[in-house]
């Protein structure tokens, strides 16, 4: 490391949807002894900004008018409050990271460049526009009137940064189509949290939890957006059959779609949610299972992302099964770490039944899951990555 680093990081999520890629790469560059600040838009107030400490991440929760998923960036409020809080800030920066390119993340950015000059770097995770994210989260009416906003904002400040990272080579693809050279692209996957995510025995967590020791249980977990779940719901049906006392246990904050869901296929009885449960908890919870599931089907969606939640399951030592499918078919065939299957019915209980009875294969496979987790997705070794592309940009500006 040739110095440690002032960085500012713009987000345009609420503080708890942060806690994922942003705060990942944050805590993990404090780690490295780096100072890093890292704007995020508050949960509830509407006036006044909110300092505090968090892991060693110094975090700026700026007001938003806007309620609930509507406080995702767009509120120029928001963005007014996070210019005049950027033209008082005494803290010299050496570079700038914003998380997507909406009004609140890339206009304080620009103003705070005009003053001062250090590279911009911008951070892409998700397909949004051009029949991405907003075709499978958003109704008819928002994607007919704020699709083509929800486009522009996504490319049209891409081309004007020094680095851009991207979290799939879909998206790096996308970014090479809009004219920015490779040398200026940094692909990072999401990464994994083997520290906060231990290994345990399914016996010692089925005791805590007060599940059934013999059942087979699978897991699908979200923090609220429930997607692709009547396919394992149907496949789930099928195993029950064959296995009774079978468990789908679904974390996150479950809607009451998911209980018609589970009525709809006659699985009411074998569900098992976990409602919201604390990071801190969620891994006893899903150290219950025998494998996970991650229903991936080919959409543009899927194509431009990394499923988070992968890393996740890595850690937990579990196998997992998905489908052939973007960045998730190469990571499955380099690493022997679960199954893809066809997007169907049929193919996730073949893949199911399988793990149930194969359970050497099952233990082998979760051992080489956790191994990944440790050793390849880690967030500590891609920061480190993450550092050195910061460096290259940083020595083209002379300011390493």
């Amino acid at each position: 490391m040739t110095r440690p680093l002032s960085i500012l990081m713009i987000c345009h999520h609420r503080r708890h949807k942060a806690y994922g890629r942003s705060y990942s790469m944050a805590k993990n560059l404090v780690l490295r002894g780096h100072k890093v600040t890292l704007l995020v838009i508050s949960e509830n107030r509407r006036i006044g900004i909110e300092e505090s400490q968090w892991d060693g991440i110094r975090i700026i929760e700026t007001p938003d008018l806007l309620w609930g998923k509507l406080r995702s960036g767009w509120d120029l409020w928001d963005m007014l409050n996070r210019i005049i809080f950027l033209n008082r800030e005494i803290e010299k920066y050496d570079l700038i990271h914003c998380f997507e390119t909406r009004p609140v993340t890339i206009y304080p950015a620009l103003f705070y460049l005009k003053h001062h000059r250090i590279p911009l770097f911008t951070d892409w995770n998700d397909w949004f526009g051009r029949g991405g994210l907003i075709t499978i989260l958003r109704p008819k009416w928002y994607q007919i009137l704020v699709g083509g906003v929800e486009t522009y904002y996504e490319e049209a400040f891409r081309k004007i940064g020094a680095g851009i990272t991207v979290i799939s080579t879909a998206l790096a693809k996308r970014a090479a189509d809009l004219g920015i050279s490779d040398d200026r692209i940094f692909y990072i996957s999401g990464g994994t949290h083997p520290d906060l995510y231990q290994v345990r025995s399914k016996e010692e967590c089925r005791r805590r939890i007060g599940l059934p020791v013999y059942a087979p249980i699978i897991c699908f977990s979200s923090g609220d957006s429930h997607l692709d779940l009547d396919l394992i719901m149907a496949a789930v049906a099928d195993v029950m059959k064959k296995y009774p006392l079978v468990k789908l246990m679904i974390t996150g904050k479950a809607g009451k779609h998911v209980l018609d869901k589970a009525k709809k296929y006659g699985i009411e009885d074998n569900l098992f949610l976990t409602g919201f449960v604390p990071f801190e908890e969620l891994a006893w919870y899903m150290g219950c299972a025998d494998m996970f599931v991650l229903p991936f089907p080919e959409t543009i969606y899927n194509l431009g992302r990394w499923p988070n939640k992968l890393g996740d399951y890595l850690c937990l030592g579990r196998p997992t099964i998905s489908n052939p499918v973007g960045d998730v078919k190469p990571f499955f065939e380099r690493n022997e770490v679960g199954f893809l299957t066809e997007f169907s019915k049929e193919g996730f209980y073949n893949k199911m039944i399988y793990i149930i009875e194969n359970p050497e294969i099952g233990l082998r496979y979760g051992e080489n899951a956790r191994k990944i987790a440790e050793n390849i997705l880690n967030w500590k070794i891609l920061v480190r990555e993450l550092e050195d592309f910061y460096y290259k940009v940083l020595n083209s500006y002379g300011k390493v």
